[in-house]
């Protein structure tokens, strides 16, 4: 009887605890939502103030004798709790026919306590009125005016607790991103993930108000262990790896641009910039790998950089239409997000997208289709956004002078190269700027009195010192002995092409990265045009000493370097990008530890230092060539 009774009681404890296994485990995250103050005013506004004074008329009668007109709304938080602060004009007295007997009338702030609840169903958020009161101008307590003030707030309508802002909007946004970025292999999983977002209690803060959107991760959606990659990858997946980053590179471009119209201080430029920098530079140094892009590379980009950059967009989103803001609350939520869901490891196999890219990109675009695609021209409003000074106007003469000797070169030369993968415009300038053995003294005579005529209209445009104005003449000569030795073009094969870096990255005589550069620079002229590559090469090395180098300096207890020390520091700049400014710091104090690069420059800029610029022949004829310089 006992073993009928204890196996009854094994069968009943199996049947009962079989649902319970059959549901899989989870884990709870929460995501952040924000709303800072400034945000939240204008959405109030929006919601409930009208006209462009932006203010709502409470009460007003047809003899004008009871008035009651807010706006300006502004919330803060105080002791924990939320106020919402208005400028107020009030007049109050009897209706007597058409008499106004007693009239009062008060002009100061309406003080009124709020309290922000959060449907969860409807994620509409709302707010309730606990308590009001009027100040005067100097915030001061108004005792008359609010005691008519609380006399008569009992005939308002609920305009004050009407304010709405609704977050469904973010909510549906944020889910369709969930979407495309969470591993397509499992939609179940991902629709459960989607189908538990939920908003939590909301937080009043210092800054804004805060909320946090949780959501459940079955842990039937990790992946038992990492994807491990090939060795070596294939053309294909090296192809795809590009793709996906052009397109990510194309989104920083957009979110960038769209800050265009904004007042960015000197400091919001430079984080924009460095980002960008930095993104690309990685990008190059990673092609550079046998096996590039095999541990996610465009999802860590994207989480370190919105890191650096968010400060930036919240700061300059927070005062735009209604829809225009909710679209940014929904943006930023989505890459909030993202950088939360990278936080649980590589197993949960996020994807950062072609498509999950374009519905972040569509969020700022404002109604606008938003293009990712990976352009090689000019963005006209990213140099101005970045900060990058525009050169002067001697470039047009220049580039005259240049086409005026093209065109004699074509009459005493004529056509002897078989030149048919040049474009026709771009002929006669490349024929001009070979070197021909038989000439070497003039071809260097005429391409160092360019590199020089190039940096002496920089340094009129620029805010380098004038007692840096040498170390900066002989950097840029330096620069270009190391990167090209004076070349922009070279004879291959009875053609013409410009110079490229070994890796196919960097053109001309000042080796130019156009991956690094695009959209800043035009790629074509960089290619083509001696002048304007040259122009460009002391752009940057400018640029890195105004944004780069002398905030260095600020930051270090003796800020005086010698010209060598800064001279090599912007070669590393320029060689690798602003993340080697402090590397190049760093194995300036071991001698053995410095690249090669290092060595080969500082040979250059020694050279140049004494003027010895004969030893350029070495490079060009295998010994040096004496010529006026």
């Amino acid at each position: 009887m006992f073993r009928l009774l204890l196996a009854a009681a094994v069968i009943f404890f199996v049947v009962m605890m079989s649902p319970l296994q059959g549901q899989a485990a989870t884990r709870t995250i929460a995501v952040p939502m924000a709303l800072d103050y400034d945000m939240l005013d204008s959405l109030a506004a929006n919601a409930v103030f009208s006209g462009p004074e932006k203010q709502a008329i409470l009460v007003e009668d047809a003899e004008g004798c009871q008035t009651i007109r807010v706006s300006d709304p502004g919330f803060r938080e105080s002791g924990g709790s939320l106020f919402l602060d208005m400028r107020v004009h009030v007049r109050y007295g009897i209706s007597a026919g058409t008499f106004c007997l007693f009239p009062v009338s008060f002009d100061g702030y309406l003080v009124t306590r709020q309290e922000p609840v959060l449907d969860p169903k409807t994620w509409q958020l709302r707010f309730t009125t606990l308590s009001s009161r009027l100040e005067t101008l100097d915030r001061k307590p108004a005792r008359l005016a609010d005691y008519i003030w609380q006399r008569a707030r009992g005939n308002l309508p609920g305009l004050l607790d009407g304010i709405t802002i609704d977050l469904g909007i973010p909510r549906t946004a944020l889910e369709k991103f969930l979407k495309a970025v969470l591993p397509e292999d499992k939609p179940d999983n991902v629709l459960r993930i989607v189908d538990s977002l939920r908003p939590g209690p909301v937080d009043i803060g210092k800054t804004g108000l805060s909320f946090q959107q949780q959501m459940d991760i079955p842990d039937t959606i990790f992946q038992k262990s990492a994807p491990s990659a090939p060795a070596v990858l294939s053309q294909y997946h090296r192809q795809a790896f590009i793709n996906a980053w052009e397109t990510w590179d194309a989104f920083v471009v957009h979110l960038i641009t769209a800050l265009s119209s904004r007042p960015l201080t000197p400091d919001e430029q430079h984080i924009l910039l460095d980002v960008l920098l930095r993104l690309r530079y990685a990008f190059s140094e990673e092609l550079e790998k046998p096996d590039p892009g095999t541990d996610d590379f465009v999802r860590r980009q994207f989480t370190m950089s919105w890191e650096l950059m968010s400060p930036v967009f919240r700061h300059h989103f927070k005062e735009s239409g209604t829809d225009s803001m909710l679209g940014y609350l929904a943006f930023f939520s989505a890459a909030d997000s993202l950088v939360t869901l990278d936080q649980l490891g590589p197993l949960l196999g996020l994807d950062i997208s072609r498509q999950g890219l374009h519905q972040l990109a569509a969020l700022v675009a404002e109604g606008k289709a938003p293009s990712l695609n990976y352009d090689p021209g000019i963005f006209p409003h990213l140099k101005n956004t970045l900060g990058i000074e525009q050169p002067g106007s001697g470039q047009t003469g220049r580039r005259f002078r240049l086409k005026q000797l093209s065109h004699l070169y074509r009459l005493i030369f004529g056509t002897a190269f078989a030149l048919a993968d040049i474009p026709e415009k771009h002929l006669f300038h490349a024929r001009q700027w070979l070197l021909y053995q038989e000439s070497p003294a003039a071809y260097l005579e005429k391409t160092i009195r360019l590199i020089k005529e190039q940096t002496e209209e920089k340094l009129q445009d620029t805010r380098i010192p004038a007692d840096r104005h040498a170390m900066f003449r002989r950097t840029v000569l330096a620069t270009a002995w190391q990167e090209s030795c004076f070349r922009q073009f070279i004879e291959a094969q009875e053609s013409i092409i410009y110079l490229r870096s070994y890796n196919q990255t960097s053109v001309g005589i000042m080796q130019i990265n156009e991956r690094v550069w695009r959209g800043i620079y035009d790629q074509d002229k960089l290619r083509w045009d001696i002048a304007y590559n040259a122009m460009t090469g002391c752009d940057i090395l400018a640029l890195y000493y105004t944004r780069y180098a002398v905030r260095w300096q600020k930051k270090q207890p003796d800020p005086a370097v010698d010209d060598d020390f800064l001279a090599g520091m912007l070669y590393a700049m320029y060689n690798g990008g602003p993340g080697h400014l402090e590397k190049y710091v760093q194995r300036s104090s071991d001698p053995d530890s410095s690249y090669l690069s290092d060595r080969l420059f500082r040979e250059k800029w020694a050279w140049v230092k004494q003027g010895d610029l004969d030893q350029i022949g070495r490079c060009l004829a295998g010994r040096p060539i004496p010529f006026e310089h």
